[in-house]
């Protein structure tokens, strides 16, 4: 099972993550906080179990973004901590993964 998101047409302006899907992402950050990779796994095996919560086929289908992005962004931020925690012993921390460190410099945050 897979959430990553498709990458967007290079050829047609491109535009960062919503409202919606930064907000998504932000959440699970801080529900993550801590986790292990175990408690992450779970976390993400319950949200995308539920039933409001799109298949990955459906990914990229109106129908499955009714929120603005945002669930389909918390599935593959979930995704992509457990993916993170698999190779790396020890709990989440949003301040040493390298995804949110790029992310923020990207943006001038520090």
């Amino acid at each position: 099972m897979t959430y990553e998101q498709p990458l967007p047409n290079p050829e047609s302006a491109v535009e960062g993550p919503t409202e919606a899907e930064h907000a998504g992402r932000a959440a699970v950050r801080r529900q993550a906080q801590g986790m292990t990779h175990h408690e992450a796994a779970r976390a993400f095996h319950l949200l995308a179990s539920r039933a409001d919560s799109p298949a990955p086929k459906d990914i990229g289908e109106p129908s499955a973004d009714p929120d603005g992005g945002c669930r389909v962004a918390e599935l593959a931020e979930w995704e992509r901590i457990v993916d993170q925690l698999a190779v790396h012993a020890g709990t989440y921390d949003v301040e040493s993964d390298p995804y949110v460190q790029g992310e923020r410099a990207a943006s001038g945050e520090s």
